[in-house]
């Protein structure tokens, strides 16, 4: 943490983030602590304690919030505004089990309208094959360590599409939570750390099988030097980073819109959708308590 929050906020924010610890899966964990971050700075720099803040604080904070930039000048978008409200509804609530405040403000704020749009980090069904066609030929990188991160990729890319997966927890895969053969996934640690079983393609089955046999030991030693136990052998942000790098090029040498690795389950969720799959299907697929959103739009040429 770069910033250090003083007293009483620090001991606040603390015991908040070892409650939701518990709740959450790393990335999760970690976009609520930078989030809930800057809503205690705000706090701490307003001089007001959670229980001060009342409706007219809430609005407040919004309004600030809503005129911090980004990394590339530009303001913050709605999405990232509904992102800080929802993150200090759920302080709140916690606040409230525990008897600190009375009520939570919070959720007197209505979301702002966010444009319906294309999502930029979902494809289209003939979009997301040309992508995938492209990954296969990793085969044809000149340098040696760059063949075996596009390998990953292609790897990453057919996992991530036929299971629905989030990075965090294709990261902590090992080989024996696949079963090529009858084409399912077990992913012990998923959201809010509850396991589950996902399906593989005939095709997904195949590339793991390959990779597991065969190109995890190339992989290993040609980008890490070593051997670990986990599938990817590292950790989430740094396997995201690897992905999201390959993608924002081939994706723009492609002509298309540019995904992120969850660009995979985003658009695996609409594809379902749109072929006729129950919702409540789609929400157990993807691991989802709650009801996913999906991306309507309209059929390219």
């Amino acid at each position: 943490m770069s910033y250090v929050l003083s007293e009483p906020y620090v001991s606040i924010y603390e015991e908040y983030l070892e409650h939701e610890r518990m709740n959450l899966c790393a990335r999760s964990f970690d976009r609520v602590c930078r989030t809930n971050l800057i809503i205690f700075r705000w706090f701490e720099e307003k001089e007001l304690l959670p229980e001060d803040v009342k409706i007219k604080q809430a609005m407040d904070f919004v309004n600030d919030i809503s005129k911090r930039v980004n990394r590339d000048g530009n303001y913050i978008s709605q999405g990232s505004i509904c992102n800080y409200i929802k993150g200090a509804r759920r302080l709140y609530k916690y606040l409230l089990e525990k008897e600190i405040v009375r009520t939570n403000p919070f959720m007197e704020i209505e979301y702002p309208r966010i444009p319906e749009h294309i999502s930029r980090n979902v494809l289209t069904e003939r979009q997301m094959n040309i992508l995938l066609e492209k990954l296969k030929g990793f085969y044809e990188a000149k340098d040696q360590k760059e063949k075996a991160r596009l390998y990953v990729c292609h790897v990453l890319a057919e996992l991530m599409y036929s299971a629905g997966l989030r990075i965090e927890e294709v990261a902590e895969l090992k080989i024996g939570d696949l079963n090529f053969k009858a084409g399912y996934v077990y992913i012990r640690n998923g959201k809010g750390g509850k396991p589950r079983t996902a399906f593989l393609t005939e095709y997904a089955s195949e590339v793991l099988k390959l990779y597991a046999e065969k190109g995890k030991d190339f992989c290993d030693r040609i980008i890490y030097g070593q051997k670990r136990d986990t599938l990817f052998s590292t950790k989430g942000n740094i396997l995201m980073a690897l992905l999201n790098k390959r993608l924002r090029k081939i994706c723009t040498e492609l002509e298309i819109p540019v995904i992120t690795s969850h660009g995979f389950r985003h658009s695996l969720g609409t594809h379902l959708l749109r072929s006729g799959c129950d919702m409540r299907h789609i929400q157990v697929i993807l691991g989802h308590d709650k009801a996913i959103k999906v991306i309507v739009y309209k059929q390219r040429p």
